[in-house]
């Protein structure tokens, strides 16, 4: 099996190195672009309230004013991160002078969100549905004993009881770089296998999902 380098990123960093287009449509949803607000610096957050309604570009210069010389550094960071995942959009003069411009998509979300609030209208449920809703601590343990239970069936199918519903094809593709193998050899922990045990959960998660996410992205672009 080819090697694969176990790399944790939280899931803005991984939404971060999507190409723009994707960038883009994900800006389409409001939820979304709360998300990524929330995921910001505090400077990169007042810099995109003070832009949302601002239509022009804004002189990189002129925003560098916004702050002291000695937060010119988090003046750095809130500017990066927000080039990072197309809130801002880097614009030049004729003059080659950089400007800042708010992404057009998450711009009219936001404005859209300020007015009318993020929560979606919801009725309140009747006691016949909540007095059967689990606890916290239920599910919890339901969780971990799912995520265990995918770990073992990740790292040795044939020894699991009781699997989980990811098909064979898909549990393949998330063993990729995780297990390695010799020709007539059973399956072993690879180097990188050993290293996604020991990492936290979450890490350990959010490494699933991008390798989800990117065999999805194959598979349809297979189809188109």
């Amino acid at each position: 099996m080819p090697q694969v380098m176990v790399v944790a990123r939280n899931f803005m960093d991984m939404v971060a190195a999507l190409p723009a287009a994707k960038l883009d449509m994900l800006y389409d949803s409001a939820f979304i672009c709360e998300a990524v607000l929330r995921s910001f610096p505090p400077l990169a957050k007042k810099y995109v309230i003070q832009m949302l309604y601002v239509s022009a570009p804004m002189p990189a210069a002129a925003m560098q004013e916004w702050v002291l010389d000695e937060y010119a550094s988090k003046h750095k960071v809130a500017i990066d991160r927000l080039l990072q995942l197309r809130v801002f959009v880097e614009v030049r003069d004729r003059r080659k002078e950089v400007s800042y411009k708010m992404n057009n998509k998450f711009q009219a979300n936001m404005q859209k969100y300020l007015v009318s609030g993020g929560c979606l209208p919801r009725e309140p449920l009747p006691f016949s549905v909540t007095g059967r809703l689990p606890t916290l601590v239920e599910l919890e343990n339901y969780a971990l004993d799912q995520w265990e239970c995918f770990l073992l069936q990740l790292i040795n199918s044939s020894q699991v009881e009781k699997g989980t519903t990811f098909s064979s094809s898909m549990m393949k593709t998330f063993q990729r770089g995780l297990l390695s193998s010799r020709d007539g050899e059973a399956a072993k922990l690879s180097e990188n296998g050993f290293q996604f045990l020991l990492m936290e959960t979450n890490a350990q998660l959010w490494y699933i999902m991008r390798e989800y996410i990117s065999s999805a992205e194959v598979l349809v672009s297979f189809y188109l």
